[in-house]
């Protein structure tokens, strides 16, 4: 999974005389938590991408929670840009994470289950949970292509598209509809694209999608990118830890 965002919040003070017993590092603390870092993916030694206030608007888009329990929010920000930033204290991530607790049913949060829960613990009604491939930074999902033809893609909230291999195309027998450039790790590229008439996760679909064609990846495990074409449609809870992804239709 590749997945991407990190905002900062930042107060300005004015020059006041301090207390006396403050020392620098507690000056540097409290500024510290005044700023919100927005990364291109759920990882603190990733890009920062935008830096904010605390207390700016924030749009909530999805959450997860890494190991040790730890959570990330996939915001969009005032400017636009999509990526994550950490739970903390600072207001920014208290009213994000208030969100996603006072949406229960719409944004499911998969959390370890204790034995008397088990039997309990399955998604409400509308959601769909959906196991994946956990390797290292990298969520693999299998992505139905027109009811036929399965395929492993790297889950990548940051790639505005869905990427399929010259392969997978060959084989749903796509047209393309012509050629662009692509940005990715790797530099510039040039890619083809068609249209895809359906595109499923599980139980959850997306029709008449386009699709970027190119041959991008060495890895033998995956054979594309589900982007955020597809993903931006759901609301999206993932633990890493039980590898279970689940989404849930946004309303709207």
């Amino acid at each position: 999974m590749t997945l991407s965002l990190v905002l900062t919040f930042m107060l300005l003070a004015m020059p006041l005389a301090w207390p006396q017993g403050w020392a620098a590092s507690s000056l540097q603390t409290s500024a510290e938590q005044t700023v919100v870092e927005v990364f291109t993916t759920p990882d603190e030694s990733s890009l920062v991408i935008e830096r904010v206030k605390d207390g700016q608007s924030l749009s909530p888009m999805a959450e997860i929670t890494g190991a040790g329990g730890l959570k990330w929010f996939m915001v969009k920000t005032g400017m636009g840009n999509i990526g994550w930033i950490k739970a903390g204290e600072n207001n920014t991530a208290k009213k994000i994470d208030g969100h996603f607790r006072s949406l229960p049913n719409e944004n499911p949060v998969i959390r370890p289950a204790s034995p008397a829960e088990s039997t309990s613990n399955a998604p409400p009604k509308g959601a769909s949970a959906i196991p994946v491939k956990v390797s290292g930074s990298k969520v693999i999902v299998s992505v139905n292509f027109n009811n036929r033809i399965g395929a492993n893609l790297l889950l990548d909230t940051g790639a505005s598209r869905t990427m399929i291999s010259s392969r997978i195309a060959k084989m749903l027998q796509l047209q393309s509809l012509g050629s662009g450039r692509g940005y990715g790790i790797g530099g510039v590229v040039t890619v083809s694209t068609a249209r895809v008439d359906s595109v499923k996760l599980g139980k959850m679909e997306r029709q008449n999608l386009l699709v970027m064609i190119h041959d991008f990846s060495p890895d033998p495990s995956y054979e594309g990118l589900l982007g955020f074409d597809f993903l931006s449609h759901f609301h999206m809870s993932l633990d890493l830890q039980k590898a279970l992804l689940v989404l849930t239709p946004r309303n709207g």
